[in-house]
């Protein structure tokens, strides 16, 4: 089977989670007990990386010597079974890296 893969970058969790659900990327559902959940839809799947940090020191015992640097923004790949359609495009943006990362902070095994 194919995949194929999407990097995203929103400016924050609450937004990610507007536009993947918008997209028709996630659904929401109501658990037994009444509460309101969201899953990714059939065929999707994702990994909420979040902000991401590169750089910094540490000592040997993992003390901090110089912090590390945030890279602004809320990160998320995302692997589909099919590639994206223009209405999701168009509803992700400029949230699609693109070209993606030559060598991105996480990737699938």
């Amino acid at each position: 089977m194919q995949f194929h893969d999407y990097y995203l970058k929103f400016v924050d969790r609450d937004a990610s989670r507007a536009a993947l659900l918008a997209a028709g990327l996630t659904v929401e559902y109501t658990d037994d007990e009444g509460e309101m959940k969201r899953a990714p839809a059939q065929g999707v799947n994702l990994s909420s990386i979040g902000v991401i940090s590169t750089g910094g020191e540490y000592a040997e015992d993992g003390t901090i010597i110089t912090p590390p640097t945030e890279i602004p923004g809320w990160h998320v790949n995302l692997r589909l079974s099919s590639p994206l359609g223009d209405e999701q495009l168009a509803t992700l943006g400029a949230a699609v890296i693109d070209p993606a990362p030559v060598s991105p902070y996480r990737v699938w095994a």
